[in-house]
């Protein structure tokens, strides 16, 4: 005789059903993603290899760029150190509330 009714075996094969059928979703959505990540990078690889060298940025806004910051450089380079900041005052205080059996 068995311990599990009809009713509970039909709802633990539904639910081992569902876990199989989430299973299964899992597994083709981790190779979709891989297929997708791999598939990519490779075609990639093949576009740069088949496609002109990339250039290298020599036109007129890099070069001003770099004369820019070759200034702004030089000009800190000539500047003299900062002295530290004067330390803040301390804080003022509050005069406490005379205790008990003290006299204000």
């Amino acid at each position: 005789m068995s311990s599990v009714s009809y009713g509970s075996a039909h709802i633990l094969h539904a639910m081992f059903d569902g876990l199989r059928y989430v299973g299964w979703l899992m597994v083709c959505g981790f190779a979709v993603v891989g297929a997708a990540f791999f598939g990519g990078a490779a075609l990639v690889a093949g576009w740069q290899k088949a496609g002109p060298p990339a250039r290298r940025r020599n036109d007129e806004v890099a070069r001003e760029a770099a004369e820019g910051i070759a200034e702004i450089e030089a000009f800190l380079a000539g500047q003299p150190p900062e002295a530290a900041p004067p330390e803040p005052p301390p804080a003022p205080r509050r005069n406490r509330p005379p205790a008990a059996g003290e006299a204000g």
